[in-house]
């Protein structure tokens, strides 16, 4: 993970609030399943909070690769 400075806000506008809150909610929401019982969220749901993350990063000016 590399930050990249030039895009640095020193204020977040509105938009990026109300995405950062929805983001932030269904990062939590697809963490919290427990649908196999075995207390470790199945990988769909795994690997939508990676894709929530990614983006919720990227709002902050960091730029994740693979």
């Amino acid at each position: 993970m590399t930050k990249v400075a030039t895009d640095m806000k020193a204020q977040l506008s509105e938009e990026e609030q109300d995405t950062l809150i929805r983001l932030g909610e269904n990062i939590q929401a697809n963490l919290s399943c427990d649908t196999n019982g075995t207390g470790l969220p199945c990988r769909t749901d795994r690997l939508e909070a990676v894709s929530g993350m990614k983006k919720y990063l990227k709002i902050h000016g960091y730029s994740v690769t693979p």
